[in-house]
């Protein structure tokens, strides 16, 4: 009982703990955030740099000889035309053949 009556008291008072290392976490602490922040406003800075830059088409390559016909665009798929059935074909009651 008294073993436990010492420790409650012990509880009750403020533990001594060093300054020195908790300083020290704190300066790092803050050393990182400054890291990080200073390295977050230059890649904001960055992209704001890029976005600023104007667009424009690249000119096409000129050549001595002639320039080459623009292609036609073509479509990425196209759907076959099915093939019309005679009309000879078709007779009612009779099932088409393929």
């Amino acid at each position: 009982m008294d073993r436990a009556r010492r420790h409650a008291e012990r509880d009750a008072l403020p533990s001594d703990r060093p300054v020195l290392p908790r300083l020290l976490g704190f300066l790092l602490a803050l050393a990182v955030m400054g890291v990080l922040l200073l390295a977050f406003d230059r890649f904001l800075a960055s992209m704001q740099r890029f976005l600023a830059l104007p667009v424009v088409d690249p000119e096409p390559a000129k050549s001595a000889s002639a320039p080459a016909p623009v292609p036609e665009s073509i479509p990425a798929y196209v759907v076959p035309v099915e093939p019309e059935l005679p009309v000879e074909a078709e007779t009612p009651g009779v099932p088409p053949t393929q």
